[in-house]
């Protein structure tokens, strides 16, 4: 009995599978609705192949010249990469076929599953009669509800040849069009024409599917080949080559790549330039492998040069990120052109957005940590929902990233909030955009997908996790370690950790703050608010380094990018730049051994020892905030004073790259500051005399 409904549900599956009736041996001038099945081009077997059309195992046609096709999981088709939709009724018929503009046309279905009538959008008709042996005997074209034109048939045999008669009916009700139509086995083989009467050559090889056709007596005749490919032939001994064809297959006609199988020409390749110089990166989506073709110079070949398909980058996977050199290509389905595109990191881990044929995907790279470590990685699809909201989580420092279409949010002006669920919610300009979905229980640098906000604070209570003021009310927070009364402690809060000096419950001093976006201050503070000279690091590298009062950017400054390329300098007030002091520095004038302005300005001066400094000059002295970097490599980045000393917060890097970051007086360490030590790795603070020994600890 167990065999019997097996074999019943067999049945039913694949009636469902061929869903319209196709009989191309007997009825080949019956209307399909949308071809997207094997029979639907007259094509038998395992085929994977034939005519640039691509064909899955069940016999659903996948990709056909830069379309791929979607698929449910019961096999109907869904929809393509040009964002177009398709509907199927409950019998696996596709009855419905939207265009992303808009436009749609309609199929109905007769109990044979026989299309009777399909509509377009712009008020095209066409209606199917059929005779008793399933058979179109006649096709009525309206246009705007005006008969446009008649078509009937007849049909008649001899011996295994189905002759097929037209007659065509034209809008005044004359005849027009006429001819006649020889099959066999499904294959048009002559045509009776009013200009006169063509016969065809078909060749077919041991599937029944044709491989060559031309016309008979004709000498010149053209042969339209067609090469079929079938997933028994994956473990074949293909000769595969790279080479060329011309339209018209003459030597000095233009010359276009193409991959040829065993010498015949195959569109069913994917040709993509290559990572490393004159490559080509050739993808066989049969056996999902990726091969290299070095030493490709097309000015230097012909339409008979051929170079042999050999060199494997890759089996088993439909998309990889293939590295050389520093670089990398990404490709999907073989593929490495794309309309827009954004590439990011989300902690480890490489996000390549993409949009092509109006689709949006996103794909990932696991664990992409080093560009050279590996050749060539996995790529894979993550998800094809067009918000693209992903995080990752970093748990050892309670930092997480966030990436939106491929790329990073601007941390600069978000702030967090939790949810009663612990989910976040992401401010942007204090407006709630996205959700980070199951935020309290995400592993480190697993890769989550978030939303969109959608009302979620509404009768929720919150808890800030981080903004972009600058205050911070220390009574507030919990002490996790050390005094945060009167001395050194820490405070953390919701992922927020601070290393402060405090006076009388407020951070006074100095304070090293991290938050959880990955961005983080260190530098001085007075009365929870950053104040003085103070170095802030946003989550996507960019910095700042400068003046601060009340919490807002306050004084001489310079920002960078994550190149170390200095993107403004100059006057700040009230968190904004108001004037701009580095137009020359950034347009490269050079005066001497200055870059820039080293008198009254901002500039870069190399000194004749081989020392530099990039940073504000007044009187032609170091003044205000920059950059030394000495000959033997030490460095010290932070406040000066007019005489060009060191005077106020600063960063010391020594040879050994050992750091200090505190506070200096007259050119030298001289109080509040943490050390840390390159070879033990040691972290001690404090503080610290002129000669950099500590006389006070926390």
């Amino acid at each position: 009995m167990k065999s019997i409904v097996t074999t019943l549900v067999f049945f039913l599956s694949a009636q469902l599978a061929l869903s319209q009736v196709i009989d191309m041996v007997n009825a080949p001038q019956n209307p399909i609705g949308f071809k997207h099945k094997k029979e639907h081009f007259n094509l038998k077997g395992d085929i994977y192949s034939s005519s640039g059309k691509k064909f899955d195992r069940n016999g659903n046609l996948i990709y056909n010249f830069g379309t791929r096709y979607y698929y449910d999981a019961n096999g109907r088709i869904t929809g393509n990469n040009y964002n177009d939709s398709i509907t199927n009724d409950n019998r696996g018929n596709v009855i419905a076929y939207k265009y992303k503009n808009g436009s749609i046309t309609n199929y109905r279905f007769n109990n044979d599953n026989l299309l009777v009538f399909q509509k377009n959008s712009y008020g095209n008709e066409k209606t199917y009669t059929y005779d008793s042996q399933n058979r179109l005997i006649n096709t009525v074209i309206n246009r705007k509800g005006v008969f446009y034109q008649a078509r009937d048939y007849t049909y008649n045999k001899s011996r295994d040849t189905l002759i097929v008669k037209i007659q065509y009916t034209e809008p005044d009700k004359t005849l027009g069009f006429k001819g006649e139509y020889y099959y066999l086995n499904g294959h048009l083989v002559k045509e009776k024409l009013a200009s006169g009467t063509l016969k065809y050559t078909i060749t077919i090889d041991n599937k029944g599917n044709k491989v060559d056709s031309y016309l008979i007596n004709n000498t010149n005749a053209k042969h339209y080949k067609t090469v079929n490919r079938y997933y028994s032939n994956i473990n074949s001994n293909d000769i595969l080559e790279l080479g060329y064809y011309s339209i018209d297959k003459k030597i000095s006609d233009k010359k276009y790549q193409a991959v040829f199988v065993n010498g015949e020409r195959d569109a069913s390749f994917e040709i993509s330039k290559g990572i490393k110089p004159n490559e080509k990166v050739i993808y066989d989506e049969l056996s999902n492998t990726y091969y290299s073709v070095t030493n490709v110079t097309p000015d230097s070949h012909t339409v008979n040069t051929k170079l042999p398909i050999t060199t494997v980058i890759a089996s088993g996977k439909q998309h990889i990120s293939y590295a050389y050199n520093g670089k990398f290509i990404n490709y999907v389905y073989g593929s490495n052109s794309v309309k827009d595109r954004a590439f990011n990191f989300l902690g480890p881990h490489m996000i390549d957005y993409r949009i092509n044929k109006n689709i949006a995907r996103t794909y990932v790279v696991n664990n992409y940590k080093n560009l050279n470590d590996k050749a060539v990685k996995t790529l894979s699809l993550f998800t094809t929902d067009t918000t693209s909201i992903i995080y990752t989580r970093e748990l050892k420092t309670e930092n997480f990233y966030v990436v939106v279409k491929g790329k990073h949010i601007d941390y600069k002006k978000a702030r967090f909030q939790y949810l009663n669920s612990e989910d976040i919610v992401v401010f942007i300009e204090d407006k709630p955009l996205y959700i980070l979905n199951g935020f309290s229980n995400a592993k480190t640098y697993e890769i989550l997908k978030g939303s969109l906000y959608n009302g979620e604070l509404k009768n929720k209570t919150t808890n800030n996790v981080s903004s972009t003021t600058t205050t911070t009310d220390a009574s507030a927070l919990k002490c996790t370690k050390g005094d945060c009364k009167n001395g050194w402690g820490r405070v953390q809060i919701n992922g927020i950790i601070t290393d402060a000096t405090f006076k009388d419950s407020a951070i006074d001093g100095v304070a090293y703050i991290t938050y959880p976006n990955g961005s983080y201050y260190h530098g001085q503070y007075k009365n929870n608010n950053r104040h003085g000279v103070g170095y802030y690091k946003w989550a996507n590298g960019n910095i700042y380094i400068g003046g601060w009062k009340t919490g807002k950017q306050h004084g001489l400054g310079y920002t960078m990018n994550t190149k170390n390329e200095i993107t403004s300098a100059g006057l700040f007030a009230e968190g904004k730049l108001t004037e701009e002091a580095a137009q020359n520095y950034k347009a490269g004038k050079t005066s001497g051994k200055c870059m820039g302005d080293c008198i009254n300005g901002f500039g870069k001066f190399s000194y004749s020892n081989g020392d530099r400094y990039w940073g504000f000059f007044k009187n032609g002295e170091r003044f205000g905030v920059g950059t030394y970097l000495w000959n033997n490599k030490s460095a010290y980045t932070g406040a000066y004073v007019l005489g060009g000393k060191r005077n106020g917060y600063g960063i010391y890097t020594y040879v050994d790259k050992s750091v200090f970051k505190g506070l200096f007086i007259d050119d030298k360490i001289d109080g509040l500051g943490v050390m840390k030590y390159a070879k033990s790795g040691d972290i001690s603070q404090g503080v610290f005399n002129n000669n950099g020994a500590k006389t006070k600890d926390y």
